[in-house]
């Protein structure tokens, strides 16, 4: 009797424990839940641990955390790591970023181990009142920290300028006053339209109808600015209401809306990487204006670029980050795409670029052919169309295919391409200097000479009408005497720093740009047995659509620091020493997708691939922020 008690008890025990287990699950949300359906881009990290042992005063040193540091860790983080931060490390990491017609939204979600040790990093965040009964919501400035048993998710929300700007007009032409010229008055700065009280029309105010109410009071004691910040606060709070309803109350997210998203996060590599390009396009501004214009053949073409996703996958390895990720679109767009790719590898190519090249990059595309079939995809789009504006460029198009040569044209430039990075060479420069006489008001200027540090590069394309281009230089060479003849070469005088001359070589059906006087003067044919071979060309060939070699290591000594900024030179002096090749390959293009691998291989001074990881991704943002 007892046993038979015991195993009822058990029963009943195991009953209880799955009912109180699936509860929490059915009320608990994940990180990977917490992404808003409008991001259009995310970055997940599956594997944090990598970056654990990083301390955060180091972290909060790269230039992309500035602004995240100054409004989200304002409290000390001395001798604190993201170990000590509280975050679950068992749990995803995922960065996003969206953009639509209204607002545009950045973020992340992760997972909490310790409460108490994210506040102590998250210091700046003020308790705000509960948004639900389980979620807790804490305020820094524009910044929002929300909490839902152990996840966790920040977010800022902000309105389009265009959104913001079509209410503020509204209104401010609803007080009577004109419309405002935004190049006449520096922010809160200059003169104000004055208008006495009897001036201001005595009319109800318009509002558009999505927008958040604005006392009367407060619309009328405003200037634009004042007007224009106010309406941005609200428009905040409003679009961040809309979110968190959708996240907290709707269950709606981007997992719960997009199949290929969700898809990619039962991956299980280090890290995962998700792009909508459709979306992007449609958020675009030019977009915006012709859905305007031409509303159903910008639908049409939403259809035409529906399923435009870029899906990766990151795995880290002590001394290497690899990068696989596919590009796929829709069956319409994908036949151009095929079309482009459908070409055979130009090998004359390897021929100017030499085996102990730093880094070079092929580009093999059928312009002839993508050109055709976009015609055939796009053509019947615009015939649909009954405004005549559209009508008249459809004209256009069709009587140019009708009589221009295009096999003329795609011959002449066929698409496929290469370039090549080989070093610096110092090489003397011409400065000119001018000069303002106050007294005279006279300009004068004065010529200098100086020695820079140039990079050596190379640039052709692969061509079956070599006389064309050939033409089009005598032309050039008749109008300047900076174009000019040299034997088997081209040479157009101070093309770079007013002195430095650039050289075309135009046969073996490659038109080649070059600063490189030795390719020029001794190689016109090519490198000949110095040429690049062997595995690189190898693999150059079979990439198809495109294949990249760059060696970081010996390109990072050999930069020209004088051309650089001192930030770019301190990250430069900062990865001198770590060694590493990049190579990016691509598949065989098809009408559903096309797939990438990037791959970097590293040595040097560093604990762990995430560091490393870390001073890439700071890199790329310096020089592209500059």
């Amino acid at each position: 009797m007892k046993k038979k008690s015991f195993i009822n008890n058990s029963i009943t025990s195991l009953i209880l424990f799955h009912v109180l287990l699936s509860s929490n699950l059915i009320y608990s949300q994940s990180p990977d839940e917490l992404i808003p359906k409008d991001a259009v881009s995310v970055l997940g990290i599956n594997n944090i641990s990598l970056l654990k042992k990083i301390p955060l005063d180091d972290l909060i040193q790269y230039d992309f955390m500035d602004e995240i540091h100054a409004e989200l860790f304002d409290g000390s983080t001395s001798n604190k790591t993201l170990k000590d931060s509280g975050i679950d490390f068992d749990q995803k990491l995922h960065v996003f970023y969206g953009k639509n017609r209204k607002f545009e939204l950045a973020g992340f979600t992760f997972g909490i181990k310790n409460k108490k040790l994210l506040f102590s990093v998250f210091d700046d965040f003020d308790k705000k009142e509960n948004w639900t009964n389980d979620v807790e919501l804490y305020s820094s400035q524009f910044n929002h920290l929300l909490i839902k048993g152990n996840s966790a998710i920040v977010l800022r929300i902000d309105p389009t300028s265009e959104r913001v700007s079509v209410i503020t007009d509204s209104i401010w032409l609803a007080r009577g006053y004109s419309q405002y010229d935004y190049y006449q008055e520096e922010y809160y700065e200059g003169e104000e339209d004055e208008l006495n009280e009897e001036e201001i029309f005595e009319e109800e105010i318009v509002v558009p109808s999505d927008s958040v109410e604005v006392s009367d009071y407060d619309l009328l004691n405003k200037t634009y600015w004042e007007l224009r910040d106010s309406i941005t606060l609200e428009l905040q709070f409003e679009y961040f209401k809309i979110i968190m309803n959708e996240l907290f109350l709707s269950n709606i997210h981007l997992k719960s809306k997009d199949k290929n998203f969700e898809k990619q996060l039962l991956n299980n590599s280090d890290g995962i990487f998700y792009l909508d390009n459709s979306r992007n396009f449609s958020s675009t501004n030019n977009i915006w204006y012709f859905q305007t214009l031409f509303p159903d053949l910008v639908q049409d073409i939403k259809e035409i670029y529906t399923g435009n996703v870029i899906l990766g996958q990151i795995n880290l390895n002590d001394n290497q980050i690899l990068l696989n990720f596919d590009a796929n679109y829709s069956e319409r767009l994908g036949s151009i795409y095929e079309a482009l790719t459908d070409t055979r590898f130009d090998k004359k190519v390897f021929q100017y670029i030499p085996s102990n090249t730093l880094g070079f990059i092929t580009y093999n595309i059928n312009l002839n052919k993508g050109y055709k079939q976009a015609f055939d995809v796009i053509v019947p789009v615009l015939e649909k169309q009954n405004d005549p504006r559209v009508s008249g460029n459809l004209l256009m198009i069709e009587l140019i295919n009708e009589f221009v040569n295009t096999e003329a044209v795609f011959n002449t430039y066929k698409g496929s391409m290469f370039a090549c990075f080989n070093g610096i060479k110092k090489v003397k420069t011409k400065k000119i200097e001018f000069f303002y006489d106050e007294e005279t008001f006279e300009y004068s200027e004065k010529e200098s000479e100086g020695e820079e540090e140039m990079p050596i590069f190379t640039f052709g394309f692969s061509t079956n009408k070599n006389e064309i281009p050939e033409k089009i230089l005598k032309y050039f060479s008749k109008m300047t005497s900076r174009f000019h003849k040299e034997n088997e070469y081209w040479v157009v005088e101070e093309a770079l720093f007013n002195s430095i001359p650039i050289y075309i070589i135009n046969q073996n059906g490659l038109f080649i740009f070059t600063n490189d006087e030795d390719l020029a003067k001794f190689h016109t044919k090519g490198y000949g047995s110095a040429s690049l071979s062997g595995i690189q060309a190898k693999k150059a060939k079979k990439s198809k659509f495109m294949y990249g070699h760059f060696n970081w290591g010996l390109t990072i000594d050999k930069l020209p620091q004088d051309m650089l900024s001192k930030k770019q030179n301190d990250l430069i002096n900062a990865m001198k020493g770590k060694t590493g090749v990049f190579e990016l390959s691509s598949s065989k293009t098809t009408k559903e997708k096309t797939s990438f691998s990037l791959e970097y291989t590293f040595e040097g001074n560093y604990e762990h691939s995430g560091k490393y990881l870390l001073d890439l991704i700071n890199t790329v943002y310096v020089m592209s922020k500059d």
